[in-house]
């Protein structure tokens, strides 16, 4: 990117009502139209007043008029990255955008939805009181079609930055399905429970990383230059079998391609991230790491050890010797309770401090998506990002 500290989001941003409603058969109230109509000209979305006609109907509308909701959903999440930290002048938005996943359902039954070999068996209560449908795998993964294509042509056409693709990896898919198919087929070998059950999460994965380098390739040709792996899952299973299968499963479903990957995983144990080194470092075509810290954080101002515990994993890097590129999670996400622009600049700085890296190599970002937050604390959250890192950058060359 070339300049200290370049800015992202990690991926997924808050749908609005008027976004979600007509897909659940819920009418619309006056609130939904007037949210539409009120970030529509704070983020200067073009052609909103399109999107007005349409929700004036309130309900039934046709699939055709479904699918124009959806693109404004887009327009509205590219507008949300891009005006990010207004009133810092020509320095505001995001450096590497996204379009917020309005396209997807979420990030695991949309990719589960377009691969054969899955059944739907229930709902499954998450951490943060949603819900998600979880899926049985029943016969052997295939490529149905690409998930994703229709979404990033869309936002190539309308973004002005440069864009990244999230893709929900293959250890994710694996560790949050039923592992039918797999696991009666292991059942049959002369091993121990542990070792059959791990033989059937590794082929299960390694399968899956096939299919899901089959939809990144794709994505490669239509212009992509920049893949975010999002492995959630990554600390699931804490065996060395299975981190180690953490890199291997990347590295199968980058196998051949050329492109700049970056990986983004959260919840992490109570040990932190140490866990997944140094296995970690195996992920060969990685040019960077994007985790969560400010979770883990305290709200006080300064740049010593004390004044930042959340961030002590960074350390780890720099013990091992990597000089690639991070991704610094300065925001905890599952609160609405935010820290000032000072105290996320000096995340920043103690970042910097404890790695050692090059600023341009440190991205500031949220600890993860943001779909979880309302869409006015989402946006405040992007301009804190902005804002924390203009911060950092000032007080580096100052220095």
């Amino acid at each position: 990117m070339g300049k200290n500290f370049p800015t992202q989001e990690i991926g997924s941003l808050p749908k609005f009502s008027w976004r979600t409603k007509p897909f659940r058969q819920m009418t619309l109230e006056d609130s939904d139209i007037v949210s539409a109509k009120v970030w529509g000209e704070r983020l200067q979305v073009p052609g909103s007043n399109e999107l007005l006609r349409i929700l004036s109907k309130r309900g039934g509308f046709t699939e055709e008029e479904k699918a124009a909701i959806v693109d404004f959903s887009l327009l509205y999440a590219i507008r949300m990255n891009e005006t990010a930290g207004d009133g810092l002048a020509e320095r505001r938005g995001l450096d590497l955008v996204w379009s917020g996943e309005q396209a997807r359902t979420e990030m695991y039954e949309t990719p589960v939805s377009n691969i054969d070999g899955f059944e739907f068996i229930g709902k499954v209560r998450s951490f943060d009181n949603k819900y998600w449908r979880m899926a049985s795998i029943r016969s052997p993964p295939a490529y149905k079609s690409n998930y994703h294509i229709d979404e990033l042509l869309f936002t190539q056409k309308h973004a002005k930055r440069k864009i990244k693709v999230p893709v929900t990896d293959a250890i994710t898919i694996m560790a949050w399905s039923d592992n039918h198919h797999y696991t009666s087929k292991w059942a049959k070998e002369r091993a121990s429970p542990l070792r059959r059950s791990f033989n059937a999460r590794r082929e299960f994965t390694l399968d899956l990383a096939k299919i899901i380098r089959k939809v990144v390739r794709e994505l490669i040709a239509k212009g992509v230059e920049e893949v975010q792996i999002d492995i959630p899952a990554a600390t699931q299973y804490q065996s060395r079998e299975d981190i180690k299968l953490v890199a291997e499963s990347f590295n199968e479903t980058t196998k051949g391609l050329s492109a700049t990957f970056s990986v983004h995983s959260c919840f992490p144990p109570s040990l932190g991230y140490g866990i997944l080194f140094p296995e970690l470092l195996e992920m060969k075509k990685c040019e960077r790491f994007s985790f969560e810290y400010g979770n883990r954080d305290g709200y006080r101002r300064g740049v010593s050890d004390e004044a930042r515990p959340g961030f002590s994993d960074l350390k780890l890097f720099k013990e091992y010797g990597y000089s690639k590129g991070l991704g610094i999670g300065v925001l905890h996400i599952h609160t609405d309770r935010l820290p000032s622009a000072d105290v996320v600049k000096d995340r920043v700085l103690y970042s910097a401090k404890a790695t050692g890296l090059d600023p341009r190599e440190l991205f500031v970002n949220p600890d993860c998506g943001l779909r979880t937050r309302k869409p006015e604390v989402a946006q405040s959250m992007l301009d804190l990002v902005v804002a924390g890192a203009e911060e950092a950058r000032g007080e580096l060359s100052a220095t």
